[in-house]
């Protein structure tokens, strides 16, 4: 069974992000960019 716990990253406090930026915050939260924007 894998180990599951907290992973932070920086986030840039920019007005926008670039996508790639985007995209590496949402892999490291395992989050589905799909998933995420049905939230925007």
């Amino acid at each position: 069974m894998a180990q599951e716990g907290k992973i932070g990253t920086v986030v840039p406090m920019h007005p926008e992000l670039k996508p790639g930026s985007l995209k590496s915050v949402l892999r490291l939260a395992k989050i589905d960019p799909e998933e995420f924007a049905e939230y925007l």
